[in-house]
């Protein structure tokens, strides 16, 4: 499988558009302490997020993608700490960071671990495919398989151990072209511990 991504990645010579829930509510994230970008592919997302002002971590499965963040980290003088890490098969380093984001990638299972790896207070920035296929006639580019789509309100289920600060689930966009059709999102907060 890293090998498909690595044949995407590697005739990408721009980035794409940062997530869309990332730069409209970039207002409500932290602007310092450790971020992780989770199947980060290019890094486009990591490279915003560290332009923001936090220390960011790219991990992903593709040298490829992972080579192309590092050529445009250079370009924009940027610093992105990358691993190349398969998320569902390898551990992942004990470490806790401020800020998680996933965009375009899910695994229900590797939900628990994403929030343990958020420090208490951290904050979760989530964003991929729901189960809308085709507005207006048009099919939307998503993956086939139906596991990797969010079913309606799953996000809120998946994570519910986290207050969310802002959700969007749109089953019924009907706009072609706009940065949400088909798409859901969450941004949620790790509860703090409660003091006796």
């Amino acid at each position: 499988m890293p090998e498909r991504w690595n044949d995407r990645y590697s005739v990408f010579l721009e980035l794409p558009e940062v997530s869309y829930c990332l730069q409209k509510y970039v207002h409500l994230l932290p602007t310092q302490g450790t971020g992780l970008d989770l199947a980060c592919g290019l890094g486009q997302n990591s490279i915003f997020l560290a332009k923001q002002g936090l220390t960011m971590h790219g991990w992903d499965y593709s040298q490829a993608g992972l080579k192309q963040m590092k050529r445009h980290c250079s370009l924009q003088k940027i610093e992105v700490n990358q691993r190349c890490i398969d998320l569902v098969k390898t551990s992942w380093p004990n470490q806790q960071f401020d800020l998680i984001c996933v965009t375009a990638f899910l695994d229900r299972a590797l939900c628990p671990q994403i929030v343990s790896h958020l420090k208490p207070g951290g904050m979760l920035v989530y964003q991929t495919f729901n189960q809308v296929t085709a507005i207006a006639g048009e099919r939307l580019n998503k993956p086939r398989r139906s596991q990797l789509l969010l079913g309606q309100g799953e996000l809120l289920v998946l994570f519910r151990d986290l207050e969310p600060l802002v959700y969007q689930d749109e089953q019924e966009l009907t706009l072609l072209g706009h940065p949400l059709a088909g798409k859901a999102f969450l941004i949620a907060r790790k509860p703090k511990p409660k003091e006796c």
